[in-house]
């Protein structure tokens, strides 16, 4: 399927010089080089959204795409109880039950199970994550559409409720009427602020549990940008909708009372910049008012359903396409113009260096180009000639009054409006018809008079300096609101390509063409919900405890106690937050299952969870320990393994016990243990921070004896099944760390969210398994021909290895993709 529009980022050479020309002459003395001009700004992040991979559907045109029923029905609840209690708040009597905590708990619960039911179809059938895109965009327009919906229906009963009345003259027939006029007056700022709050709920839900659980799954925290998910211009009614377009960008945007302000600051921008611009970027010509002739097919938003929900574009669409190249409306190309923070930079003062870019640029670049005196010159003749020009158009003034009237508004409480306060700042509004305005109002009018004329003297008699720092401000600010401007007239085109099925018949006939996008919940994506499909053990080998328990005794103090507040305790608070059940607990051993079902998406990460369990494990050991040095008792020592089967456990019942058995015990249990010839003598040792290692010995003159040797001390031990799995539930990047001895081993890097939706580092450490020699009792070079798995516990080397990570791996490789470095990390230097 063909996008209606693509998305690319191109800088390119922005004109036909060469970028090899290091500098020419211009009016001040130099142009700088090109490329070093564009080195250190910053790069707009892609906002590309690609459905070209899915099918068409029924209609020939769109994408078909269903959703769950209890999703629509809690967000259609939420959004119409809003509704109704916007209208009690201006006036209306009670029309229906306000919003509680309860139904936005609800929505927030079933928006969480959809992304957690499109993330099982990822892991499953190994998907890509344009399916979450295609989510997300569904998620879009549900949400943007649901304000209007809930409007349409408010509207429709009141209009039955008048056909209805038998006397279309009765005081009933004309109340109905004066209401209908009333929710036509009050429709655009219910639907505002509507969807202002709702997408407040969506945004901290996204933003602090969700994109963690896509970082773990796969690798982008955010698969849609957040400027497309969140953009104000998309909850406006319309770009004349002063009173709530203040709230997000100044007035002066949108003002086209004796000329069109954004074509000139457009095009003022543009000029100056034009030979660091790409050069489809380049500046129009001057163009009319009215839309380009002949040219139906670039109006293709505006002609959608009018029931669509979605505010009317139509100015929008107008200002971009009289403004853009031809090609940067068709593709809506980005550069570096589309992210505001370069124009902080480009319009610094000279030697300003505190306020300056570089104090604050997170990429590293050369700014040779930027601390030469003489570029610096350009860069200020660049500044100055936009300045001034801002200046002669009468745009700086516009801008200095655009941001007094905001405050102003509030002042006057509603007196005038906020366009009539900005017209008489900038002369558009003659005094006596400001008079006329105030006339009912006499008792204030002349007070709001005198006001607006001190703030319209104060304009004119305005240092140059803190004008200048007004218009720097509104080239900013102008530069979000074009950026947000191209951003929702790629959202609506994108969006306009999903056709949202809700009738049975439809979906079915969709289904069967096998051209149906589905969205579940989570907790519907299993037929069989609650059938366990697989299951990780987690063995925890407590050493010490008899010892410790003989002492208690003699000191006359509860074992029980001591192990139930100190140890058992603080794990069974953990179950849950892993998701994991007791299979057995013994005083020297602790058995613990995490199940996966068909009611578990991301939340059933099941290693993953067995391994962020294994490390509170650790933990709450270390506190225990902290507690027996209080009272002079020996220490725990424990050797924890991981095992896991893709395969359901079976059950056994003894009476009213039901017993687990499972292979993934037995694992569990060899891999928890430690050989007493390791434990004992750790001269072998090389490093203190690794605290699992694996031997296959050579069995001496006996080489049936041949066995496993296994040193777990206070370590997590991962078998090879589970570390498989654990690669399958979560994005690991993978590191090749190399010691001093020349000896290496593979790290695996990544994070999982668990079921409380906080996130937690993983490290995995790959080696591979060595052979003892008993003759030396010492680990010989030879190797074989396997490998083991240790979950990484050493707070120093988890810090290193992440920060290496974060150093050494390059912007593209942060897109869910695995990666590998060489790092040379000290590891003997540990005691």
């Amino acid at each position: 399927m063909q996008s209606s529009c693509q998305l690319n980022f191109q800088e390119g050479p922005p004109n036909h010089q060469s970028t090899n020309t290091l500098r020419i002459c211009i009016t001040l003395g130099v142009q700088p080089n090109v490329a070093e001009f564009l080195a250190p700004l910053r790069r707009c992040p892609s906002w590309q959204v690609s459905l070209e991979q899915f099918q068409i559907g029924i209609d020939n045109r769109r994408i078909d795409v269903a959703i769950s029923h209890q999703f629509r029905s809690s967000l259609l609840s939420l959004v119409d109880k809003i509704v109704h209690e916007d209208l009690a708040k201006h006036g209306w009597a009670h029309t229906g039950q306000f919003s509680s905590g309860a139904d936005i708990e609800s929505f927030k619960s079933n928006y969480r199970s959809i992304l957690q039911g499109a993330l099982e179809q990822i892991h499953a059938n190994a998907a890509v994550k344009e399916l979450l895109q295609l989510l997300h965009l569904v998620l879009l327009k549900l949400m943007l559409d649901a304000p209007q919906s809930a409007l349409t229906r408010l509207r429709g009963q009141l209009q039955q409720d008048v056909e209805s009345t038998a006397d279309l003259h009765s005081g009933r027939a004309m109340e109905m009427h004066e209401r209908l006029v009333s929710l036509a007056r009050l429709e655009p700022g219910i639907r505002y602020r509507t969807l202002s709050r709702l997408f407040k709920i969506v945004q901290r839900l996204e933003s602090k549990e969700l994109r963690k659980m896509r970082k773990s799954v796969v690798g982008n925290s955010w698969v849609v940008s957040k400027r497309i998910l969140f953009n104000p211009l998309l909850h406006l009614p319309d770009l004349t909708s002063e009173e709530y377009l203040l709230n997000h960008y100044p007035l002066l945007c949108v003002d086209r009372e004796g000329g069109n302000y954004f074509d000139l600051a457009n095009r003022y921008i543009t000029t100056t910049y034009s030979n660091y611009l790409p050069e489809w970027a380049k500046p129009q010509a001057p163009e009319v008012d009215s839309p380009k002739s002949g040219d139906t097919t670039q109006f293709q938003i505006t002609q959608r359903e009018r029931h669509s929900g979605f505010s009317d574009f139509l100015e929008g669409q107008r200002l971009l396409e009289r403004n853009l190249s031809a090609q940067e409306f068709k593709e809506i190309y980005v550069s570096w113009l589309d992210d505001p923070r370069n124009m902080e930079m480009l319009l610094k003062q000279s030697g300003d260096a505190k306020s300056g870019w570089f104090s604050r640029a997170p990429v590293k670049h050369n700014k040779g180009l930027w601390d030469d005196p003489e570029f610096n010159q350009v860069q200020q003749q660049l500044k100055s000639n936009l300045l001034k020009q801002f200046d002669r158009s009468g745009l700086t003034r516009r801008a200095i009054a655009a941001y007094r009237t905001e405050k102003l508004y509030r002042q006057f409480n509603g007196l005038l409006s906020n366009r009539d306060i900005y017209h008489y700042l900038v002369d558009a509004l003659p005094k006596r018809t400001l008079l006329k305005k105030l006339s009912s109002t006499a008792d204030k009018g002349a007070s709001v008079v005198k006001a607006l004329d001190v703030v319209h003297g104060y304009i004119r008699r305005m240092p140059a300096n803190k004008q200048q720092s007004y218009a720097i401000r509104y080239l900013k600010d102008f530069l979000t609101f074009r950026r947000d401007l191209k951003l929702a007239y790629y959202t609506y085109q994108q969006m306009s390509q999903l056709n949202i099925l809700q009738d049975s018949e439809s979906i079915q006939l969709s289904r069967d063409n096998g051209s149906l996008y589905e969205f579940r919940l989570s907790q519907d994506a299993d037929a069989q919900e609650g059938k366990i499909k697989a299951h990780a053990i987690l063995k925890a080998d407590v050493r010490g405890s008899t010892e410790i328990t003989s002492q208690l005794v003699e000191k006359r103090l509860n074992p029980a106690t001591h192990f139930s507040m100190n140890f058992f305790g603080p794990i069974t608070k953990l179950l849950n937050r892993f998701g994991a059940k007791k299979v057995f607990v013994e005083g020297d051993a602790l058995i613990l299952s995490v199940l996966e079902t068909g009611a578990m998406t991301t939340q059933g990460m099941t290693v993953a969870n067995a391994c962020g369990l294994a490390r509170k494990i650790l933990l709450v050991m270390e506190a225990q320990n902290n507690q027996n040095s209080a009272h002079n008792l020996p220490k725990l020592e424990l050797g924890l393994g991981i095992a896991f089967s893709s395969e359901a456990p079976a059950y056994l019942n003894d009476e009213q016990r039901k017993i687990m058995i499972s292979p993934a015990i037995n694992e569990a249990d060899r891999l928890s243990s430690c050989s007493s010839e390791l434990r004992y003598d750790t001269s072998w040792r090389k490093s203190q921070r690794h605290r699992v290692e694996v031997f296959s010995d050579d069995g001496g003159s006996d080489k049936k004896s041949a066995r496993r040797l296994r040193y777990n001390v206070n370590g997590i031990e991962l078998a090879p099944p589970a570390f498989k799995k654990l690669k399958s539930e979560m994005v690991l990047h993978k590191m090749k760390v190399h010691s001093r001895s020349g000896e290496g081993d593979t790290y695996h890097v990544g994070r999982f969210v668990d079921r409380r939706g906080s996130a937690h580092w993983l490290v995995i450490r790959e080696a591979v398994i060595k052979t003892w020699q008993r003759e030396n009792n010492m680990p010989s070079a030879v190797l074989a021909d396997a490998s083991f798995y240790e979950v990484v516990t050493d707070p120093e080397l988890i810090s290193k290895v992440k920060k290496r990570l974060n150093a050494k791996r390059a912007p593209n490789q942060m897109d869910g993709q695995q990666t590998e470095e060489v790092i040379p990390l000290s590891l003997e230097s540990d005691s």
